[in-house]
């Protein structure tokens, strides 16, 4: 058996031992010195000129005086000098001047719980994971300076990884705040933790700010959702429903991405809108303009055509091009509008628009009419062989009388029409797409409106209807009307479209060059520039409406416009047509 403990090393009471008191009280000092540790310093070289009995040190390397070669020992003041303990690994010691706690390895004396690195996990008042490798539950969690400011850092590895700070319910998210998919800062809600919509977004590279999914409460509810204008928005307009119609927000905003924003050339406005190239596709304002239909306005803008060198005197219009400028219109839930969504095929001159005899249901093979005498017997066009059921209703249940979206073509033969028996019998079962909407078996009720379908043009040509400027390298300024509500189941140019809530401005650029050239037009290249300005869409209290009341437009409107006499003073009305004049 040893004399000694294996862990601190101290002396046993040996059997029969004379004056078991000493051994007993070394005992006791080696424990009253090594138990709870706690030291004055760990870092004081030199000992102390009047230590206190019981006074501890952790001996620092290169220490001197008694102290000398002792480096990493415990050094203790007793009754008679220093007493030095060498500690083994795991030694915990609490250091009253720094502080602290120091452990030891085995070798040294290093921090202790004060000095936590590359912990893999910390849980305060709860247990970390793998995921959430520190967590923390309390009411509050406090971070504060060390006497100047503070800054709370989220690192992400790339771009397309997520920094953010996600707060929850339930451990459900609900919002969201932060660089989420991207550099762009992000604030996103959500209701069920599982859909998020982005309420606000800051972009990394310029720092615009905007809100995707609307604004509220900076306006009355009243004005609905849409964006908020500022006053350079609302100055562009003037007294005009075109938005930057003069280019005076100094870009190309409204106005189709194939035009490009030209301040240099420009009819005295701010800029014009330059289109280069061969015949576009249908172009359009990026805005609506809301309309009231059943009033005149006037269409106007300027224009200008770049000459092109070479010799074009073999062509009637030499190296200027037809353009086409006009309106698309939109029903009240911005659906397109559309010829075959209020055209009716006319025999004869005879309107095919009709009702029902009997019920229709989806499935049926004939449609009884009430009078047949103007459907289609003779044309194999597909639009001229389908139906259109005038019994549309909006989103809001509105019922139009003259538009509808109910419309099917190429659903009977001309054989198939009967006009003594006023049946048409379908090439197969009534279709369940034109099914009333209205009723659990698609049915219509007898003494519903309906018609022979028809189609033609969609948009209404009503400004510039393939015209040519007279000459190139000039300005020109063009006006012309639109006015009305066409219901003659035709498609009026100069009416509105039945249906109409709002319109948007259209364009054909250049619609005659193509390339090798079209219909006795030249091919004058992929450049050839073509300016527009000054686009304007007013009402027009002077132009008189006048009703077509026989014939096959009857239904539609014929438009007057004002003409001055500056001889007499006197404005009369002429019929509304194509004023072309150079600047």
């Amino acid at each position: 058996m040893s004399d000694r403990s294996d862990n601190l090393s101290l002396p046993y009471i040996q059997p029969s031992q004379a004056q078991k008191h000493v051994t007993h009280n070394e005992a006791l000092r080696q424990l009253d010195a090594l138990v709870q540790l706690a030291v004055s310093s760990a870092s004081v070289t030199t000992p102390p000129a009047l230590p206190e009995p019981g006074q501890r040190y952790i001996v620092p390397t290169g220490a001197s005086g008694d102290w000398a070669g002792q480096d990493g020992a415990l050094a203790v003041f007793e009754e008679t000098g220093w007493a030095f303990y060498a500690p083994n690994p795991g030694w915990i010691a609490w250091v009253e001047d720094s502080a602290r706690q120091e452990v030891f390895d085995g070798s040294d004396w290093g921090p202790g719980i004060t000095g936590l690195q590359d912990l893999t996990h910390l849980g305060v008042n709860t247990s970390a994971d793998d995921t959430n490798r520190l967590a923390v539950a309390s009411q509050a969690t406090l971070l504060t300076h060390a006497g100047a400011g503070h800054q709370l850092k989220l690192n992400k590895a790339g771009a397309s990884d997520t920094a953010s700070l996600l707060f929850q319910t339930g451990w459900s998210g609900r919002a969201e705040m932060g660089t989420p998919g991207g550099d762009d800062f992000e604030i996103k809600v959500s209701g069920d933790g599982a859909a998020f919509n982005t309420a606000l977004r800051a972009e990394a590279m310029t720092g615009a700010v905007s809100f995707p999914s609307g604004v509220t409460g900076l306006v009355p509810d009243a004005f609905g959702g849409g964006d908020l204008a500022n006053t350079a928005y609302v100055a562009s307009r003037g007294l005009d429903l075109v938005t930057n119609g003069t280019g005076l927000l100094g870009n190309s905003y409204n106005f189709p991405t194939q035009f490009a924003f030209d301040p240099v050339v420009s009819p005295n406005l701010p800029g014009s809108f330059r289109y280069r190239g061969y015949y576009s596709p249908t172009l359009t304002t990026l805005e609506t303009l809301a309309v009231d239909p059943n009033r005149c306005y006037r269409l106007g803008c300027y224009l200008r055509q770049e000459a092109v060198a070479g010799d074009w005197s073999v062509f009637t219009n030499g190296d200027r091009h037809g353009q086409i400028i006009g309106v698309v219109g939109l029903d009240s839930d911005g659906l397109t509008i559309a010829a075959q969504h209020h055209m009716r095929y006319k025999s004869g001159g005879t309107d095919s628009l009709t009702t029902l005899a009997v019920p229709l249901t989806p499935g049926d093979t004939q449609i009884q009419l009430t009078d047949a005498s103007g459907w289609n017997d003779s044309s194999t066009a597909p639009y001229h062989r389908g139906v259109s059921l005038f019994a549309y209703r909006n989103s809001d249940g509105a019922l139009y009388a003259d538009y509808t979206r109910h419309v099917a073509f190429d659903l009977f033969d001309v054989t198939g029409v009967n006009k003594s028996t006023h049946v048409v019998t379908l090439n197969s079962g009534f279709p369940a797409s034109l099914g009333n909407p209205d009723d659990p078996s698609g049915t219509w009720p007898a003494g519903t409106p309906i018609a022979n379908s028809s189609s033609g043009g969609s948009y209404k040509y009503a400004l510039l209807a393939n015209s040519y400027l007279p000459d190139v390298d000039r300005w020109y300024a063009a006006q012309n009307y639109i006015g009305g509500i066409d219901r003659s189941g035709t498609n009026v140019t100069s009416n509105f479209a039945p249906g109409t809530a709002r319109i948007k401005l259209m364009w054909l650029a250049n619609y005659t060059n193509r390339p090798g050239g079209y219909s006795g037009h030249p091919d004058t290249g992929a450049s050839h520039a073509i300016w527009f300005a000054g686009l304007s869409v007013r009402p027009d209290e002077l132009c008189h409406a006048a009703p077509v009341t026989s014939g096959e437009l009857a239904g539609s409107w014929s438009l007057y416009a004002p003409q001055g006499n500056v001889s007499t003073g006197e404005i009369s009305l002429v019929p509304a047509a194509l004023s072309l004049a150079p600047l």
